[in-house]
């Protein structure tokens, strides 16, 4: 009888990993097994739960229930010096390095070579140098971390990792702000480590690279797996559709799939009016490459991409909150000379940010004074705040908007996150705002805000007002009057509303 030779265990195994949040479960039985020498990409929108799970495999957080295996054996992460003792690095899109400090003293920070009590500055160097080298590059260790390229960045700390003797890599959008010569240098470099058995898992909004550099690729959608497969057997466009959970626009639980601005609302034609809000040129110097868009009194235009795409940075900068390096933005044809928050609020400029916990609210303040932080004239018509008129402006949009809430006295950050939604809406509303930016309006919330929140965008449509909607959900983009589709910071499609379907949507995007 022959005999059976035993099949190698995963260079990393996970099963039914879960993990909470005050009751809140943000990932819900994940199951992942990946070989020595093997690249699996993770690929999923915002909130999809990547980096939650990067997070539990590095030892930054731990899992609510499951099991994390390292070639076969069971293991208990309690911190990230766990992690690194077991072979595992991490690598974020932030670059973790010390700017003051050089190249080798970076490199070798956790246990420098000591001659005594005192560090050997030639060992030192000498150590470094040999590991960048190892990889291919050339970098003099002896200059500056601040000096060095993005890219030069990333191989120093692909070399620190290897140093720690990590046999698996975690690299969270490796190549979010690196150049195209630089995302080939670094691809080379993966695919040596692949070839010594080092395991990667890859994280990243773009779906070319994953297909260049990975043998399977993981889909998540809202904390869930959707599938694993090899890239032979998920052809691109059926791995967009997997992340963004099909194209039905039927579903009656999709809000979506009822409202159509387009359909309900009119625009102004050109001839008969200037562009509520336009946009000429706007580069960034680090995503976006000279996008031009415009929108028109009662038009809803939608920007929409994978995320990593630029429609967040885009919105960004048409607030004024990022700066951005060339280009201009006009508002009612008339040029913003200066493009800052103040100025384009005064134009009558409101901004719904992705991120509204953070950006979009003050959780520790009530509901009262969050509807107020945009209409400070309005309530403080002298400089003095009426406490009284601010009592009267909450109630009514509370009223208005269906929030569910005790009352304005309420803090913002006891209420749900629809509702919180439904504020941050509600205060450019109630500032008379002509034209809204919204990004990702909907995200994260329940259907019955959804349905609230299209129902207002609906009524300021209807009353002349313009709408940007920044959204990485074709079903929601659909609604509008017409549609921008981004690609890697550029504008790749423009499309009237009847003039395209999701299915050819989801076959631009990239």
């Amino acid at each position: 009888m022959p005999q059976q030779i035993a099949q190698e265990p995963p260079a990393l195994s996970l099963r039914k990993v879960s993990k909470s949040y005050n009751d809140v479960a943000v990932l819900s039985g994940i199951d992942l097994d990946i070989s020595k020498g093997e690249a699996i990409g993770l690929l999923g929108q915002n909130g999809a739960g990547k980096s939650t799970l990067i997070k539990i495999i590095s030892g930054l957080e731990k899992s609510s229930a499951g099991q994390m295996f390292i070639d076969g054996a069971l293991v208990n992460l309690r911190s990230t010096h766990d992690a690194q003792n077991l072979g595992i690095a991490t690598i974020h899109q932030e670059i973790s390095l010390i700017p003051k400090m050089t190249v080798a003293e970076n490199l070798c920070l956790s246990s420098p070579p000591r001659k005594g009590w005192a560090i050997d500055r030639g060992a030192l160097n000498l150590e470094a140098d040999q590991a960048i080298t190892a990889l291919g590059f050339e970098i003099d260790v002896r200059s500056l971390a601040e000096k060095l390229t993005v890219a030069e960045k990333q191989v120093v700390l692909i070399a620190k990792a290897l140093r720690q003797k990590a046999k698996i890599l975690l690299l969270d959008e490796p190549t979010a702000t690196l150049p195209a010569p630089d995302v080939v240098k670094l691809f080379e470099l993966l695919k040596r480590l692949k070839n010594e058995g080092t395991a990667i898992v890859y994280i990243s909004h773009r779906i070319d690279e994953m297909y260049e550099i990975c043998e399977k690729i993981m889909v998540m959608r809202d904390g869930r797996h959707v599938t694993t497969r090899t890239i032979a057997g998920l052809p691109r466009q059926e791995a967009v559709r997997s992340m963004l959970g099909g194209t039905s626009t039927t579903n009656a639980l999709n809000p979506a799939a009822k409202w159509n601005f387009a359909r309900e609302t009119k625009p102004h034609q050109p001839e008969e009016a200037e562009p509520a809000l336009e946009a000429r040129g706007i580069r960034d110097g680090e995503l976006l490459r000279n996008i031009s868009l415009k929108v028109m009194p009662g038009e809803s235009v939608a920007v929409t991409g994978l995320v990593g795409s630029g429609q967040s940075e885009l919105a960004a900068c048409l607030f004024g909150d990022r700066k951005f390096t060339s280009g201009q933005v006009m508002v009612g044809g008339k040029e913003i000379g200066s493009v800052k928050p103040r100025t384009l609020i005064a134009a009558g400029v409101g901004w719904v940010p992705d991120d509204r916990k953070s950006q979009g609210l003050v959780l520790n303040m009530s509901l009262s004074e969050n509807f107020s932080m945009a209409n400070l004239p309005l309530v403080a018509p002298h400089g003095w705040l009426n406490r009284n008129l601010e009592k009267r402006m909450a109630d009514q949009a509370i009223d208005t908007l269906k929030v569910k809430t005790l009352g304005g006295t309420q803090h913002v950050g006891r209420l749900s996150g629809g509702n919180q939604q439904k504020v941050v809406v509600g205060k450019w509303l109630i500032a008379g705002a002509n034209v809204l930016l919204l990004s990702e309006p909907t995200r994260g919330i329940d259907v019955g805000a959804r349905e609230d929140i299209y129902k207002e965008i609906n009524a300021f449509l209807a009353q002349g007002g313009s709408v940007v909607i920044f959204s990485s959900e074709i079903e929601e983009a659909m609604m509008c009057h017409r549609i921008y589709v981004l690609g890697h910071g550029s504008v790749v499609a423009e499309f009237d509303q009847g003039d395209t379907d999701i299915d050819h949507i989801m076959s631009l995007l990239r």
